[in-house]
């Protein structure tokens, strides 16, 4: 009965838990800011539990390794019951024997010394602690980044969306307007289907962007973690830290940064450990030993004592300790290989980022003026065609420039806060603002 109650009130306890779990991660939002999301994203990304939780199996391991260090005691108590016949003397004739046997012992075991063993084991444990903690860094950086990167492609989806909107009013003003002409006699029929046919593509061209926000904000919450119940808000305003270094200043801080390469290092030196200690086999372990043992066939129970110091050395084993040198070697060959390949995507990685940023920055400035002639041209455009001197396909081919420069603008300003975020990322900084 009491074990049902315990299962009953333990199912309740986790439902309850579930329960608050799913309401955390899909709590109610009224509006979301880069800092909120980043925020959510750190507290609710299953990836970062992950890691986590392989961090604290690494510590629990070196743990486990650190232990050989310690003493062994132990505690054991048997009672044995013998009965059946003995023969003591030949010359007699065997004897029924019925008896019962106490024991109770304590045993201690400790090693003294095992020339290295532990330590290299330990040495090796501990260097993967390290490799699991950096692992931990990496899997954060790539949350927030991933995070900003959804954020700045959700804002620049709105911003299309936007242009799209006024490439819609633009294009229903010309209809109207290439209507009003058409009745009084000033523009043939084909002004007005002209007119309309570059409404009904603005609209489609403003269905496609509105579903590609929708999109992005999808993937928004994905990079967060969280899936709001209800609708929010975005705040258009975000900071990405500029970076102010050069190209090769920004390679030098990468290879000192980023916790995936400093991961690879970790596990570098945890295989030159295990050569080591896999080496060290051959060599003797010196250990200590000691029983306290209380037995007899019947209360009380009498007590005795022995103590020793073994010294034990392996002779041959089968060729395992070499082989077991030979496997760790390889590992540190392996790894050290996967650090060089590391190293080459690592500096890719910066440089296209770097170089991704400088572009974006010059198209900034290069798609502002497109947008300033872009709108001059549309003003041209119509005003040579409210004069009846220009035609609708000058106001039609006026307004896609103008719209797809706007556009342009828009995404060479969101290139340079992504190819921000990714070279912050590609550095190792990208939680600093230095």
């Amino acid at each position: 009965m009491l074990r049902a109650l315990w299962r009953i009130s333990f199912a309740v306890l986790l439902c309850y838990w579930n329960n608050s779990s799913a309401q955390s991660a899909n709590a109610r939002l009224d509006s979301l800011t880069l800092d909120l999301a980043v925020q959510l994203a750190l507290q609710h990304h299953p990836s970062l539990r992950a890691a986590a939780a392989s961090t604290e199996a690494a510590s629990a391991t070196l743990r486990q390794a650190r232990s050989n260090y310690f003493p062994a005691l132990n505690l054991s108590a048997s009672t044995a019951r013998t009965e059946g016949a003995f023969v003591f003397n030949p010359s007699f004739p065997p004897r029924d024997q019925k008896y019962t046997n106490y024991s109770t012992s304590f045993v201690l075991q400790q090693t003294l010394y095992d020339f290295g063993k532990t330590r290299g084991r330990v040495s090796a444990t501990a260097n993967l602690h390290d490799a699991t903690a950096f692992d931990y860094q990496a899997t954060r950086n790539n949350v927030i980044a991933n995070v900003q990167l959804a954020y700045l492609n959700y804002l620049q989806a709105e911003q299309v969306v936007l242009v799209n909107e006024v490439t819609v009013a633009q294009t229903e003003r010309h209809r109207v307007q290439a209507e009003a002409f058409h009745s009084v006699g000033k523009r043939p029929q084909f002004d007005v289907t002209k007119s309309e046919v570059d409404v009904a593509n603005a609209k489609v061209n403003l269905i496609r962007s509105r579903n590609q926000a929708q999109l992005a904000k999808v993937q928004l919450e994905n990079a967060m973690g969280v899936h709001p119940s209800a609708n929010y808000s975005v705040s258009s305003d975000f900071a990405i830290a500029p970076f102010a270094a050069n190209l090769d200043s920004a390679q030098a801080l990468a290879q000192n940064a980023r916790p995936d390469l400093r991961s690879a290092w970790a596990r570098f030196h945890a295989n030159q450990a295990l050569v080591s200690a896999a080496w060290r086999q051959h060599l003797p372990t010196l250990s200590l030993s000691g029983n306290y043992i209380w037995s007899a066939f019947d209360f009380p129970l009498y007590s005795r004592w022995n103590a020793g110091v073994t010294l034990s050395l392996p002779l041959f084993q089968g060729f395992a300790v070499e082989a077991q040198v030979q496997q760790a070697r390889a590992g540190v060959d392996l790894t050290r290989a996967n650090i060089e390949v590391l190293n080459e995507s690592v500096r890719l990685e910066v440089e296209q980022s770097y170089l991704e940023m400088k572009e974006a920055e010059e198209r900034i400035t290069a798609t502002a003026k497109l947008v300033e002639l872009s709108q001059q041209n549309l003003k041209l455009a119509e005003a040579r065609y409210n004069s009846g001197v220009g035609s609708a396909i000058e106001i039609t081919d006026a307004q896609l420039t103008l719209s797809s420069a706007r556009i342009t603008h828009i995404e060479a300003q969101y290139d340079y806060n992504r190819a921000l975020v990714r070279l912050r990322r590609a550095t190792g900084m990208i939680e600093t603002q230095k």
